[in-house]
């Protein structure tokens, strides 16, 4: 499903898709996914609610695109060390779940996902097709480094990561703390290093 599409006729004013996003930002925290309603979203953006179905068809579109809005991966640096490097995308994992806004929106919002997989699809394309890019690049200089023999499986380490992160943040409720992505770069080196030795 391609991004919502203006109708013909008046260009979109930006000034509106901002105060769109912004209101949604903000109820999603105060009151939760769950009981985000597009009226809620109208009356907070002083804006009628024809001017949000224009832009979006759904709740899970509306939230979607306020939490894809400006967040585009970029390039991990070379720390010089697979645990460095793994323990760098980790941290960009637990911020981007930190923030208030994800916190609040990700548990509803990957329910709805099951039911539109058009919307399913994008959420796969912004955020973990380009995370998975991060991935395939820190293990590619692992093993140009000589850090490691063979290339793993990106889909694998970036699951450990990813899972570990949700699991603390959503299942366990936990705060992050400074140490906890170098623990999880060091669990998952260590799982790369047991996968390598079981593929002999």
């Amino acid at each position: 499903m391609e991004p919502s599409k203006q109708p013909p006729g008046r260009p979109r004013d930006a000034r509106v898709d901002d105060a769109i996003r912004d209101a949604v930002r903000e109820l999603v925290t105060e009151v939760g996914y769950a009981a985000l309603t597009m009226d809620a979203v109208a009356a907070r953006a002083h804006v009628g609610k024809a001017a949000i179905y224009r832009r979006h068809a759904s709740r899970g579109e509306l939230v979607f695109s306020a939490l894809v809005h400006g967040r585009q991966p970029k390039p991990l640096p070379d720390t010089g060390t697979l645990l460095g490097d793994l323990a760098g995308f980790a941290g960009v994992v637990l911020a981007v779940f930190s923030d208030p806004v994800v916190l609040a929106a990700t548990p509803g919002l990957l329910a709805d996902l099951k039911q539109q997989p058009e919307i399913a699809a994008r959420f796969q394309e912004a955020f973990i097709a380009g995370e998975r890019v991060q991935v395939v690049a820190l293990l590619e200089r692992a093993v140009a480094r000589g850090e490691l023999g063979t290339l793993p499986d990106a889909a694998t380490v970036h699951a450990a990561v990813l899972g570990t992160v949700f699991a603390w943040v959503f299942l366990l409720a936990q705060p992050p703390t400074p140490q906890l992505a170098p623990r999880i770069a060091s669990m998952v080196a260590a799982g790369i290093a047991e996968w390598a030795h079981d593929d002999r």
